[in-house]
């Protein structure tokens, strides 16, 4: 049968009711295929059913479905993640008493272990990102399949060159990225604030450093992210981002002059 049930996306009532199924035509000596074809249960499922209920009787049947459904037994209650949220939104790690200048996902876990008592897996706040509508991005790889003729010639003949200087020099290598996010969702915001710009800096392996700006982003305030990104960097770091404003202008520019042995901008063509 090539159309499958997914358990998962079934509420309880309609498992139970499969699984009484499987059963009823197991005790008519139908076989596994049988059953398949006539339910939607792969074998393998309907051997576990059917192990089951030889183990514990009808009761077995009755027991809830593995995993959790949305919303349920999540570790962070909604008024949490929504305090959480509007925190990261409204202070860098350092105003929040922590001895770093931008956000990272280990961070972020750390404050809600100090603050709420719960701890947090890396995946698990990668989840509740999600939720929360913040989004990194690496732009060489969501460029994939869609770039620029510019883009993909600034990958494949300058990009290289990059990286070998960057081995040669021991220097860390960067993407810039930005996204946008709703101060209303998911959890709603102040009335009429304007909406918030995520800024970040992220390596190629997805180690994203970040921060919120309202609005969005200018000259000023790339110069206050980049002044952060190279606090605590213990070497020099090639930042690669898209040439035009804000990243690139005088004021930039200006920033920048006397900090080369800190930190050097690649500028790419766009996406």
């Amino acid at each position: 049968m090539e159309n499958y049930v997914d358990l998962r996306k079934l509420s309880g009532a309609e498992i139970l009711r499969l699984r009484r199924q499987v059963v009823r035509m197991k005790l008519r000596g139908r076989s596994g295929a049988e059953i398949e074809a006539a339910t939607g249960v792969r074998q393998n499922r309907v051997s576990e059913i059917w192990r089951q209920y030889l183990k514990e009787g009808a009761a077995g049947l009755e027991r809830s479905a593995p995993g959790r459904k949305p919303g349920e037994k999540t570790l962070l209650s909604a008024d949490a993640e929504r305090g959480i949220r509007q925190v990261l939104m409204d202070n860098t790690p350092d105003l929040m008493h922590m001895p770093y200048s931008l956000w990272t996902r280990q961070i972020v876990s750390d404050f809600i272990r100090r603050d709420y008592g719960v701890r947090l897996s890396l995946r698990s706040m990668t989840n509740y990102f999600k939720r929360w509508g913040f989004f990194c991005y690496v732009p060489a790889r969501s460029a994939a399949g869609r770039s620029s003729e510019e883009f993909m010639r600034f990958m494949k003949e300058i990009y290289p060159a990059i990286v070998r200087r960057a081995a040669s020099e021991n220097v860390g290598i960067y993407w810039y990225g930005e996204s946008g996010v709703e101060p209303e969702r998911p959890y709603g915001g102040a009335p009429g604030r304007e909406r918030v710009t995520m800024a970040q800096v992220k390596t190629a392996r997805g180690t994203a450093r970040f921060m919120f700006f309202e609005g969005s982003m200018t000259q000023e305030k790339f110069i206050v992210l980049i002044s952060r990104f190279i606090r605590y960097a213990d070497r020099k770091v090639f930042l690669i981002a898209a040439d035009g404003k804000p990243c690139r202008g005088r004021k930039v520019a200006a920033w920048l002059k006397g900090r080369e042995d800190r930190i050097e901008i690649f500028y790419h063509p766009g996406i």
